[in-house]
């Protein structure tokens, strides 16, 4: 755990980061696939939604994570969820750090 918080990690998490990211690499979608996503006015365009992760000031592990949902194009609230977890998940503190272990040769 301290080497975790300290930003480095053991090489069995890089590794099964590495593979997750690639996984959802393969599963990104690079086109428009709805109707209203070629259209300027965004038509047929029902809601819009956005999400966050934080972390406890100085701790690697507690976050929170909220998911926030708004009609369009009338931006009313519809929808809050938030949940705070434990995660095995580098501080967002040392961002930097952790992408140079992630993306080292």
């Amino acid at each position: 755990m301290a080497q975790e918080a300290a930003g480095w990690l053991p090489e069995e998490t890089l590794s099964l980061w590495k593979r997750e990211q690639a996984r959802l690499k393969a599963r990104v979608v690079d086109r428009d696939t709805e109707a209203w996503q070629r259209d300027p006015a965004f038509s047929g365009l029902r809601r819009v939604g956005g999400v966050d992760v934080s972390f406890v000031k100085g701790d690697s592990v507690r976050a929170c994570a909220s998911l926030v949902v708004l009609s369009y194009p009338e931006l009313e609230f519809c929808l809050q969820v938030a949940k705070q977890n434990s995660s095995s998940l580098p501080s967002v503190c040392q961002p930097f750090r952790c992408w140079k272990q992630l993306h080292a040769p």
